[in-house]
């Protein structure tokens, strides 16, 4: 680690300040940047506390957490083949120090993309994470708090542009948006997202129904409906009661090149009459200061952290794959509010939303997040212990997306 340090001269290096927005070309490494802001520097001295990769040829997520909000720096170094070093990606972590199992056990890759993930002690007061690359490739890097890690997405495939913020968000769907190109009804990859887990409870009920306990149940019931017909390639990111971060439930469905990805929640209100259906996509706000605190409550952050994400989502959430996320939003809702109406007449819709869900921030496929009614309404929390009620939820989203996929309208992913 040390050794690169006299190869300063080759770096190009970027820090974004906390609501600035900057993109760089690296034209010495041939590597754009899309920087994350800077935090304050913390006021003790944190630690590493772990390094985590999901990584496939053509995508990698490297997830570095630490103990405690850091300052940090994304940079770049480009090959040296006279040293036998390959293309590399960068994180400087200012103020802190590093567990001995991270320093001296690297995450050893060589799929293609990447070579390595290792990590050491830069001089006495800042931790450098390097990830060695096979071939030169665009990334994005970017900060979530609670707790703090520092998240980098690696592209194999293409550039990431750097793309001016979009209008204020509508959650209208343009009539005559252009589909990404229909797709062969093959085997439609879809993971299913059961929320929570493990530690993790969720929301929970009245009673003392756990939000985790009906998702899950809603899950395996979307698997097993799904599967009959050998259409679609089902995949969970969680089949048991395990907690699973956010950021690797993303990983996991970009690891494994899904088409659709949906998030299954329960809603959860301190207005105990509240009721009703609703799903939701990525946005870098949300459609009122309810659905503001829904998302912090599962992001698990308080609202104000919220906002150092919201850059992330205008380069990431954009275009195309918006729309077709908007529309199968719209027809899941509809579908599942149908399907359980026939069992509970008078079931409301709160429509499609939108907020800033950590769970969906960085997936490259079609994806949205289903809030199944509120569990912290006695009458609703009843209706999740019956399980006919959970399987009219699970044959809506179902009858989603064989429409969608049937119909050829769900574009296979950015992958």
């Amino acid at each position: 680690m040390e050794g690169e340090a006299g190869e300063r001269g080759d770096v190009t290096f970027l820090r974004r300040h906390l609501g600035a927005t900057i993109a760089v070309f690296l034209c010495a490494a041939g590597l754009p940047l899309v920087a994350p802001p800077a935090v304050a520097a913390a006021t003790a001295v944190s630690q590493v506390s772990d390094i985590r990769a999901w990584t496939n040829e053509i995508y990698t997520r490297v997830a570095i957490d630490t103990r405690d909000e850091v300052s940090w720096q994304a940079n770049t170094l480009r090959a040296d083949p006279l040293h036998g070093l390959p293309p590399r990606i960068f994180i400087d972590i200012q103020g802190a120090g590093i567990r001995d199992e991270i320093l001296h056990k690297p995450i050893e890759v060589r799929n293609g993309l990447l070579r390595q993930v290792r990590a050491g002690r830069f001089d006495s007061d800042t931790v450098r994470v390097v990830i060695d690359l096979e071939r030169e490739s665009t990334y994005r890097v970017f900060a979530l708090p609670g707790p703090f890690r520092i998240i980098v997405d690696i592209d194999g495939e293409g550039e990431i542009p750097a793309l001016p913020a979009p209008p204020p968000a509508s959650l209208a769907i343009p009539p005559n948006a252009a589909h990404p190109a229909p797709v062969p009804m093959s085997r439609v990859r879809v993971m299913i997202d059961p929320g929570h887990g493990g530690k993790d409870s969720g929301a929970i009920g009245p009673t003392g129904l756990k939000e985790k306990d009906v998702v899950l149940a809603i899950g395996r019931k979307i698997r097993e409906k799904l599967s009959r017909s050998g259409e679609f390639d089902v995949r969970m990111t969680r089949d048991e009661d395990v907690f699973i971060p956010l950021e690797e439930r993303t990983a996991m469905a970009n690891k494994g090149r899904v088409d659709l990805f949906v998030s299954i929640h329960i809603n959860a209100s301190r207005n105990r009459k509240a009721g009703g259906y609703t799903t939701y996509v990525l946005s870098r706000g949300a459609s009122n200061r309810e659905d503001l605190e829904l998302a912090a409550r599962e992001n698990g952050v308080p609202v104000r952290k919220l906002q150092g994400v919201k850059f992330i989502i205008d380069d990431m959430f954009t275009g195309a794959r918006k729309n077709e996320s908007l529309r199968l939003a719209k027809t899941v809702n509809d579908a599942v509010v149908r399907h359980v109406s026939t069992r509970y007449p008078g079931t409301q819709s709160l429509g499609l939303k939108q907020a800033p869900f950590y769970v969906l921030v960085g997936a490259r496929m079609t994806a949205v997040l289903v809030e199944a009614s509120f569990i912290s309404n006695a009458r609703e929390e009843a209706r999740l212990r019956d399980p006919s009620c959970l399987d009219g939820i699970a044959d809506g989203v179902v009858e989603a997306i064989r429409y969608y996929g049937q119909n050829g309208i769900l574009a296979h992913s950015d992958f």
